[in-house]
This record gives C-alpha cells, sequence and structure tokens, in this order.
C-alpha cells in the first residue's frame, strides 16, 4: 500500500487497486445477486390464472402486476441495493483516504455522510428504478405480444409461460419462448417441457443477477473512490494536481473502455472520451481508474 514516486509523481491506485476491485466484486456479488433472484419469485407469483386472463382480453399487462412490481422494485433498491452501494463507496473511499494518509502526517478520514454521497445514492436509486421497472414491463409484454400472435388463448398456459420469465430482459425473455416452441413443436410433453423451460430461464436469471450485482457495485466502488479524492482535494490534503486514469478491466477490453483507456492521465474533474466520469461504461463493467497527484 506504500505510494510510489516516479518522476515527482505519486501514484495513487494503479493496477494492484484494479484487482481489488475485482476481488471485492467476487466477494460481494452475492449479497445483492441473491436479493434479486429472490424479487423476481415473489414478482412471477403474482402471475395468475385470473390475471393472465385480463392480460390476455386487454393485450396490455394489467395494473395487478404492474403497481406490486414496481413497488417491489423500490423495496428491492432501498433494502438490498443501496445498503450495499453505501458499503461499497465507504470501503473505496476509506481505502484511498489511507493511501492519500502516506503522504502527510495529519489524519484525513473518507466522509461518507457527505451531501455528494448521498446525491449520488438518491440519484442513482432513482435510475435503477426506472430502468428495472421499464424492463420488467417491456420484456412481459414482449412476451404477451408473441404468445398473443402465436394464438395463445388459454390463460393458465399463458401464466406459465409468463411465470417463468419474469425479471429476465426482453432478449432473454423471448429466447425463453423460442427454446420454449421448439419443445412444443417436438411434441414433448408438457411436464417435460415446463421443467426444461424452468431450468433455461433459471440460468439466465442466475447471470442476469450477477450482471446487476457486479456493475451496481462496480459502479459504486468506482465513486467512492473519486469523492474520496474530491473529498482530500477540498481538504487541501494532497500535494499537487491529482489526475486519473481508466484501466480496462479483463483481457479482451471493450472499444468504449478501450479508448478509455488509450487516453490517458486526465484532470480529475474531466470526463473521459465516453462521457463518463469514472467506470462504470457499461453493465458488467469490471474496469477500475489510476489516481495520482503531481507535486
Amino acid at each position: 500500500m506504500a505510494v510510489e514516486i516516479r518522476s515527482r509523481r505519486l501514484v495513487i491506485t494503479d493496477t494492484r487497486d484494479a484487482f481489488v476491485l475485482r476481488r471485492y466484486l467476487n466477494d460481494n456479488e452475492r449479497t445483492i445477486a441473491r436479493p434479486a433472484k429472490d424479487l423476481w419469485k415473489r414478482q412471477a407469483k403474482l402471475v395468475t390464472v385470473e390475471t393472465a386472463k385480463q392480460a390476455l382480453n386487454t393485450g396490455a399487462v394489467p395494473a395487478e402486476w404492474e403497481d406490486p412490481w414496481e413497488r417491489m422494485i423500490r423495496e428491492f433498491v432501498r433494502d438490498d441495493i443501496t445498503p450495499e452501494w453505501l458499503a461499497s463507496i465507504r470501503t473505496a473511499g476509506s481505502r484511498i483516504a489511507k493511501k492519500v494518509n502516506l503522504l502527510q502526517r495529519k489524519q484525513f478520514d473518507f466522509d461518507s455522510t457527505m451531501t455528494s454521497v448521498k446525491g449520488w445514492i438518491d440519484d442513482e436509486g432513482g435510475k435503477l428504478i426506472v430502468n428495472l421497472t421499464a424492463g420488467q414491463m417491456g420484456s412481459v409484454n414482449a412476451l404477451l405480444q408473441d404468445q398473443i400472435a402465436l394464438g395463445v388463448t388459454s390463460p393458465y398456459i399463458l401464466a406459465q409461460r409468463i411465470r417463468p420469465i419474469v425479471g429476465l430482459t426482453e432478449r432473454e425473455a423471448l429466447a425463453v419462448a423460442r427454446f420454449m416452441a421448439s419443445l412444443v413443436e417436438e411434441n414433448i410433453p408438457a411436464n417435460v417441457v415446463n421443467s426444461q423451460v424452468a431450468n433455461y430461464a433459471k440460468f439466465l436469471h442466475k447471470n442476469r443477477a450477477s450482471r446487476i450485482a457486479r456493475t451496481e457495485l462496480s459502479n459504486s466502488y468506482n465513486f467512492g473512490q473519486m469523492d474520496s479524492m474530491r473529498q482530500a482535494v477540498a481538504a487541501a490534503e494532497l500535494p499537487g494536481e491529482p489526475e486519473k486514469s481508466w484501466m480496462a478491466g479483463g483481457q479482451n477490453p471493450c472499444e468504449i473502455c478501450q479508448g478509455n483507456e488509450d487516453a490517458g492521465d486526465i484532470a480529475l474533474e474531466a470526463a473521459f472520451p465516453s462521457g463518463h466520469l469514472h467506470p462504470t461504461a457499461h453493465p458488467q463493467c469490471e474496469c477500475a481508474v489510476g489516481y495520482s497527484a503531481r507535486r
């Protein structure tokens, strides 16, 4: 954790910290992934034969699903994601503070009660609720229209086909529908079809829960690091102007993240070529930021 001095450039975080971030994601992913899967199970229980009948009659997602789903998503963000965001911000911010403290004698502590942290959580929470709700409605409505186009008129069958896809993206939901249709065309017994479809959907749910968890934890961790740097600047704890550089994660980073890395060192408050101040740049982004200060 020693601060390196290279040509009067104080390196506060580097590739070792990128490894720490990925280890943090691996260790804490389940704290969000597990509640996400539980959320989708509870939402699926609202898809009854009676409400499926309403969906067939109107050709739209009934309020009996929509309103409780949105409430459950709000509770999920409030009770499950927000505490993990805050823990992630504190972990990352405190780590930066400890490194900054190696540069001077006065103790600098990261303050997770700052209005900047609360503002970020409120803003991100609002966006996440909207995105998850819209995605939920979009995927179920897409499957509903698909089943109506196929001539499904039984609310029992419709309910059986909607329940497994609750919580999936529209693309994933339609993939489940296509898989289901292929099994039906092969005249496979209904109980076998339901079992295989459930297993496939369970696999997709697991992957989506993991994507959400890693994205949200990475986003909050990177914000925590940057806000700690901002607090250090405000407290005059750094010996010079801080800079940052994007550290692309993985063996084959995407074009967006590679472009950000290629930009090299930029000012603390400057945006990277993608327009982001810090990762994440896209879902499941595992990139990190290197911070430094020039004397």
